[in-house]
């Protein structure tokens, strides 16, 4: 963590989605701005393709969540 996939496929690949994922203009919170995403990692290990795990993080639950008593 903290630095490219040392495999040239995947750090180029994290690259264009760092990009991609920044150009949408979301911005932090979704209030809109050009630094959506901070970094994008990749991280690969063999299993069957039944079983391709995936996860994205988006924030932290406190950021999407809100409650007001009144």
């Amino acid at each position: 963590m903290g630095q490219p996939n040392p495999d040239p496929f995947y750090a180029e690949l994290e690259a264009e989605l760092l990009e991609k994922v920044n150009a949408l203009g979301i911005g932090p919170m979704g209030l809109g701005g050009t630094q959506t995403a901070l970094a994008v990692h990749v991280e690969t290990h063999p299993c069957h393709i039944a079983s391709l795990p995936v996860a994205v993080n988006i924030q932290c639950h406190s950021a999407r969540h809100k409650e007001v008593t009144l």
